[in-house]
């Protein structure tokens, strides 16, 4: 699936993974615990940050 998001767009979904990674409940509670969620959040947000640099 390909979307086409602007630049602000992509900024906005940033900002989004970046509080979602930092308030996650599961690692507030257990630091070392595994989080599909965060793992899953992570990689999109590093595919956005590096499409966002191109």
């Amino acid at each position: 699936m390909t979307v086409e998001l602007t630049k602000a767009e992509v900024k906005i979904l940033l900002q989004s993974l970046s509080n979602c990674l930092a308030t996650c409940k599961t690692h507030a509670a257990k630091p070392s615990a595994k989080c599909p969620d965060c793992d899953a959040a992570k990689a999109v947000k590093t595919k956005l940050e590096k499409q966002a640099k191109a």
